[in-house]
C-alpha cells in the first residue's frame, strides 16, 4: 500500500491556501460575530427591561402583560396616526381598571420603508378608554415634529390668535376644528405650554399620551403616566359623570 507523502512544499502549499481561505473569509465572520453580538445584547436588554416594567406595574397596583393584550393592537390601528408603517406590534403592557377607566401602557413598534431604506420605531404610550371621554379627533403635537402631520386629515393647523405662545409650539389638528377649539380652552392650552415634547391624541372614548419617538425607560413610566393624567381630567367628565356623544 502506497503510503501519501507530506513534503515541504506540500505544507506550504496548503499553508497558503488556509490563510487566502481564511482572508477572504474573515469580514464574514467578523461580521457574523458582531450581529450574534448585538441580537445577543438586545434579547438581555429586552429581558432586563420586561422585568424593570414588571415590577413598575407592581409597584403601581396594575397588570403587566409582557406580550400584549387581546385587542390593543385593533383599537390603537383604527387612529390615523398609527396608521403609518407596516409589521405593528404590541408589548409590555400594563394594565389598570376601574369602573369607568381603562389605563394601557405599551410599547408600539412599527416599520417604515423597504429595504435598505427601512427603519423600526418603538414608542411607549398611555391610553385611556373612558365613558367620561367624549373626544371630537384631533392630534397635538409639538411644532416642527410631524412637519407631514397635514396628510393625515388634509387640513391645517389649528392656531388660536389669543394665544401666541401655544400655537407656535404646537401643531393642533383634527376634521372638526370648531369642536377641537372647544376642547382646547384657555385651561388645556396653558397645560400644554408648560410641557414640552408632548404628544396626544384622541377620538370618541379613547385617549393617546406620549412623548414622540421615545421608548421610556421603566422609571420613567410613572411620570409618564401622571402626566397622562393630568391631561385625562382636564378633558374628561367628572367621576361618576358621562359625557354626551361630541358633535
Amino acid at each position: 500500500m502506497q503510503t501519501l507523502q507530506i513534503t515541504p512544499f506540500t505544507l506550504s502549499v496548503a499553508s497558503i491556501f488556509f490563510m487566502k481561505l481564511l482572508s477572504s473569509l474573515l469580514p464574514i465572520i467578523i461580521i457574523a460575530s458582531l450581529i450574534a453580538i448585538a441580537i445577543g445584547f438586545g434579547i438581555y436588554y429586552e429581558k432586563k427591561r420586561r422585568e424593570a416594567l414588571a415590577k413598575v406595574a407592581a409597584d403601581l397596583g396594575l397588570e403587566f402583560f409582557p406580550q400584549g393584550i387581546p385587542g390593543l393592537l385593533a383599537a390603537i390601528q383604527g387612529f390615523t396616526l398609527f396608521s403609518s408603517g407596516r409589521g405593528h406590534s404590541v408589548t409590555n403592557t400594563i394594565r389598570g381598571l376601574t369602573d369607568d377607566v381603562e389605563l394601557t401602557i405599551f410599547d408600539l413598534t412599527y416599520t417604515v420603508g423597504s429595504g435598505k431604506n427601512s427603519s423600526t420605531h418603538r414608542q411607549t404610550i398611555v391610553r385611556f378608554a373612558s365613558s367620561r371621554l367624549s373626544l371630537p379627533e384631533f392630534v397635538v403635537s409639538p411644532e416642527g415634529f410631524f412637519h407631514r402631520i397635514g396628510k393625515l386629515f388634509g387640513v391645517k393647523d389649528i392656531n388660536f390668535d389669543e394665544d401666541p405662545q401655544f400655537s407656535s409650539s404646537f401643531l393642533l389638528q383634527g376634521p372638526i376644528e370648531s369642536a377641537i377649539r372647544q376642547m382646547f380652552g384657555p385651561a388645556v392650552r396653558e397645560w400644554f405650554s408648560h410641557r414640552q415634547g408632548i404628544t396626544a391624541a384622541g377620538r370618541g372614548t379613547q385617549m393617546f399620551f406620549f412623548r414622540a419617538s421615545q421608548r421610556m425607560n421603566a422609571d420613567k413610566i410613572p411620570g409618564l403616566l401622571e402626566e397622562g393624567f393630568g391631561f385625562f381630567k382636564l378633558v374628561a367628565a367628572p367621576a361618576g359623570d358621562e359625557m354626551p356623544p361630541s358633535s
